[in-house]
């Protein structure tokens, strides 16, 4: 046993910066330096090395974080500190008090909160949820945080216990020589590799790529491994190999149902209103998500309640406005922001040449976004977001290689969704949160054939005229407890109702025409363990109880992360994924898809299941970047309606497997930066309608290889974005052909911008050039069959010239 003395212990801030040094060395130096009285075991001390390099509030956090390095129990008796072995039966100490630790982290100037910082303790990770919030319990009175976020400073700070505390992240600067480079808010940054299939987006609205004033969300997704850029599925995602309706898109709690009849890279929601986005391609845990396929999360922004703000975009096929006003004395802010094309009047595009044919389309689309937040007492938060959004498609094909054909198709679809979140925080500790979101969405078709023939009169196939709503709502309370040295649990209860409704006229009918609705309870456990600062996992169980069966669905997720070393990491994902509200084709007599959304009651239609199976590992270091990751995925529950040759229906079931691997590297040369992904995969299915039912053949989006570069040059005040996809082709046909034709997928696509001020006003100018060299590419899903058996394609984004303007105050 050794004993060091002095006369007196005295309260004052405590540097510690040792490096692989024994536990009795450090306490000889700190009797030395602050006259610390310390009682240990000799061998003990002697045996424990620690590296640590850190500031303490005072000598008993540090003292108490070299114990806790080295596994022992340290106890203060009188002035002397005692440390002693860990029993593992050792009954807890009493008279032990657990101080709490509660507040919001947000950005500096803009107050707005900040989702999923990660806040490390002496002793353990942990952090925020998607409102910024954090709560945790610790023995101390005061907790030394670092706090540190993609696109900000690092903050090194000292808590003292309260559950109001506040924490505030400054957007990270990047100095020159002669002149600061800052953007509005932080640096847009990118993160991939932190969770298994997990990517995110932070300030994405200030990320220059091409074509970024219309469709933001997917032409930064498209630029990574495993969604697919080519066939330009716009309109839903294809994510690690996924179908129809099986990607969960949720702005601010809203489910937005993608419509088919998007066209000319324009997506549902205004890149004015986006603060962050994150990326879930597979494997992700409980609380994320509803559907088996990826999850795409999209957060408004919260908005400034100190100062007005306001944008204006102009392109020569877009205008786009947002304002933000603070009001009730700097409490709330409400903002609101709108879109309009006005394609018809400008559409610098080059018609492809060509003895082929193909439908070339024509687009209008409109949007309104508003959101409403206020900070109430003692930091609650009320939230209110709402969407709209209506757009217009027709697609018309006069064919040069036969006499008179003409085929047109008309589209039409309306989404509508509202959201209101309250976040309250407990003085006794924890966070609860009411969530009730709606959702409405519309399509609407008719399709028409024209046919001329030398040798009979003109004639005419009869239109058919579809349409297909579907509505969610949702009303959820979830409770996050306050976290411990091991454990944050959330619980997580709700009810869940959808409705579709599929009406067909003016021919075949072909799936039942009657409303259906189902409502669910729902339900989670989710656990985040930390067991040391090298390894965390994440324990989930999620049950849907829905009121037509009964029937109890479990669907159990694991996830880890094992830190290897200060750069490399492991992360690995499983779990079983199941969804309530489905997308499925309906093929007509001459294999023509229509997608219909129908509810999933396990009765006439079945629950699609998914078990996905997620391993990677990742580097990163400042400048360099690389994540490996590898998914499997068994499916099942399909259903396709197809019309036999006597014009009646059939429901059919299948199952698919997806199999894939995705690679991603960036590397950061002072100001620029460079990318590129690569995707190997395959999609595989079998519909029990086909000859051999166990035989598997390939999807209609399966795609072996997709490689994208891309390049980003940083000459403030210009910008310079160039981007490349290369596609080696999918079968684009859910139905079984004698010879599948692969096309390849080629895109190259440059954007410049300008960045300049004048007094209080900010301007980017620039030009997005797409498909530079005007490949002929084909849509995904979006192929014609006509009556004489030729297959006529719609055509992907043609060389187009953007020019556009932003204007902020």
């Amino acid at each position: 046993m050794i004993t060091l003395a002095s006369a007196e212990v005295f309260s004052q801030s405590v540097q510690l910066d040792y490096s692989e040094e024994p536990l009795n060395e450090i306490l000889l130096d700190l009797n030395d330096r602050y006259g610390v009285q310390v009682s240990i075991n000799s061998e003990l001390s002697a045996k424990c090395l620690i590296t640590v390099n850190q500031s303490f509030a005072s000598i008993d956090v540090a003292l108490q974080t070299l114990a806790d390095q080295c596994q022992l129990n340290l106890t203060q008796i009188s002035q002397v500190y005692t440390f002693r072995e860990k029993s593992a039966y050792a009954p807890a100490e009493k008279g032990t008090t657990s101080h709490l630790f509660q507040g919001i982290v947000v950005e500096k100037g803009s107050g707005e909160p900040l989702p999923f910082v990660t806040i490390q303790l002496s002793d353990r990770f942990l952090t925020t949820d998607e409102n910024g919030r954090f709560s945790f319990k610790s023995l101390n009175r005061q907790e030394k945080v670092f706090l540190h976020y993609l696109g900000y400073a690092a903050l090194d700070s000292t808590l003292v216990n309260g559950n109001n505390l506040t924490l505030t992240l400054e957007p990270q600067v990047t100095e020159l020589d002669e002149v600061v480079v800052q953007g509005d808010s932080e640096v847009p940054a990118t993160y991939a590799g932190e969770e298994a299939g997990r990517i995110k987006f932070t300030d994405v609205n200030n990320n220059l790529v091409p074509g970024i004033s219309h469709n933001l969300i997917f032409n930064n997704l498209r630029l990574y491994p495993g969604i697919m850029a080519a066939g330009e599925p716009i309109a839903d995602f294809v994510i690690w190999g996924s179908y129809a309706g099986q990607n969960h898109i949720i702005y601010d709690g809203i489910s937005l149902f993608n419509s088919w009849g998007i066209n000319h890279d324009i997506g549902r929601v205004n890149p004015h209103m986006i603060k962050n986005m994150e990326v879930y391609k597979g494997g992700y845990n409980v609380p994320i998500g509803d559907r088996i396929g990826g999850v795409v999360l999209v957060d408004a922004k919260a908005g400034d309640r100190e100062q007005i703000r306001s944008d204006v975009s102009i392109s020569n096929q877009l205008a786009s406005a947002y304002l933000n006003i603070p009001i009730f004395s700097g409490s709330s802010a409400l903002q609101l922001a709108g879109r309009k094309t006005y394609f018809s009047l400008s559409n610098w595009s080059i018609e492809y040449q060509g003895e082929r044919d193909f439908i070339v389309p024509t687009y209008d689309y409109s949007d309104i976004n508003l959101k409403f937040t206020s900070t109430l007492s003692n930091a609650n938060r009320l939230e209110i977001s709402a969407i709209a959004s209506e757009d217009s498609y027709n697609g018309q094909l006069r064919s040069r290689l036969r006499r008179g054909l003409i085929e047109d198709i008309n589209v039409n679809s309306v989404q509508r969704g509202a959201s209101l979140k309250y976040t309250k925080s407990w003085s006794s500790g924890g966070i609860s949160a009411l969530d009730l979101s709606h959702s409405y969405y519309r399509p609407e078709s008719t399709n028409s054939y024209f046919i001329e023939d030398l040798s009979m009169s003109d004639q005419r196939l009869q239109p058919r005229l579809w349409t297909n709503p579907v509505q969610e709502f949702t009303a959820k309370f979830t409770q996050t407890f306050p976290a411990t040295k091991y454990h944050q649990l959330q619980a997580t209860l709700g009810w869940i109702t959808n409705q579709t409704e599929q009406q067909v006229g003016g021919g075949r009918r072909f799936i039942r025409n009657t409303p259906e609705s189902l409502g669910r309870f729902t339900g989670y456990l989710h656990d985040q363990i930390q067991w040391n600062q090298r390894f965390s996992m994440q324990l989930g169980i999620k049950a849907d109880l829905p009121t037509t069966t009964n029937r109890l669905y479990l669907q159990p997720r694991i996830n880890g992360r094992y830190r290897i070393t200060e750069q490399w990491n492991a992360q690995f994902g499983w779990g079983i994924y199941k969804q309530f509200i489905t997308r499925n084709p309906a093929i007509d007599e001459l294999g023509n898809r229509a997608d219909v959304w129908e509810i999933a009651d396990d009765v006439r239609t079945p629950v699609p299941e998914s078990v996905h199976h997620v391993l990677g590992i990742s580097y990163h270091a400042d400048l360099f970047d690389f994540v490996l990751e590898g998914y499997y995925k068994n499916e099942s529950g399909f259903s396709r309606y197809v019309l036999n040759r006597n014009a009646d229906a059939i429901q059919i079931e299948g199952s698919a497997q997806a199999i894939g691997l995705d690679a991603f590297i960036r590397k950061k040369l002072y100001l620029h930066e460079f990318r590129l992904a690569y995707s190997l995969g395959r999609v595989r299915e079998q519909f029990e309608s086909e000859r051999n039912f166990s035989v598997y053949r390939l999807a209609p989006q399966s795609q072996q290889h997709e490689i994208k570069g891309s390049a980003k040059f940083n000459f403030y005040p210009i910008s310079l974005s160039l981007v490349h996809v290369y596609g080696s082709g999918f079968p684009n046909t859910t139905i079984r052909r004698n010879a599948e034709d692969f096309v390849t997928y080629a895109r190259t696509d440059l954007a410049l911008q300008y960045n300049f001020h004048l007094n209080r006003f900010s301007f980017d100018t620039g030009l997005s050039l797409l498909n530079l060299f005007n490949q002929r590419n084909i849509r995904l899903n979006q192929s014609v069959n006509v009556p004489d058996g030729e297959v006529i394609n719609t055509l992907g984004i043609p060389f187009t010239a953007l020019v556009y303007l932003n204007i902020r105050y």
